[in-house]
């Protein structure tokens, strides 16, 4: 099995193995949806300001020369929390889910929403979505 910097994780999150990118921006230019970033800088921060808990693919600091994206905070989300920009979100524009769960808040705005999702004719099927009232 060959290794690969970045994947699909089991809960359909995609993640960068910030150890393994070689920073080679391979996967910036085939993003078709702007989602991946180059980190051109050193991380600079205080000691006193490294949060100790972190997740090896999520909030830990990267190393300059690497690709990031957003990683949904998945050591929140795997704890049943909210990603932290849905939690500070002061209107509720945002929602996080389970797609399998036909409960969940997800499914209900996709089942009573207009929907839409970012260059559909491309048929990747993201699952992200954008939804209006």
């Amino acid at each position: 099995m060959s290794r690969q910097a970045t994947w699909k994780e089991v809960d359909g999150i995609v993640v960068i193995d910030y150890n393994w990118c070689i920073g080679c921006r391979f996967c910036l230019a085939a993003c078709p949806y702007w989602a991946r970033h180059f980190n051109w800088t050193e991380p600079v921060i205080p000691k006193e300001e490294i949060n100790p808990v972190t997740h090896y693919l999520s909030n830990r600091p990267r190393p300059r020369g690497v690709m990031e994206k957003c990683t949904f905070c998945l050591q929140r989300t795997r704890k049943g929390k909210m990603p932290a920009c849905q939690e500070a979100c002061p209107n509720g524009a945002r929602v996080f889910g389970n797609l399998l769960d036909p409960e969940s808040e997800i499914r209900y705005v996709l089942e009573n929403k207009t929907v839409f999702r970012l260059k559909e004719e491309l048929n990747t099927e993201p699952k992200f979505w954008y939804y209006v009232d």
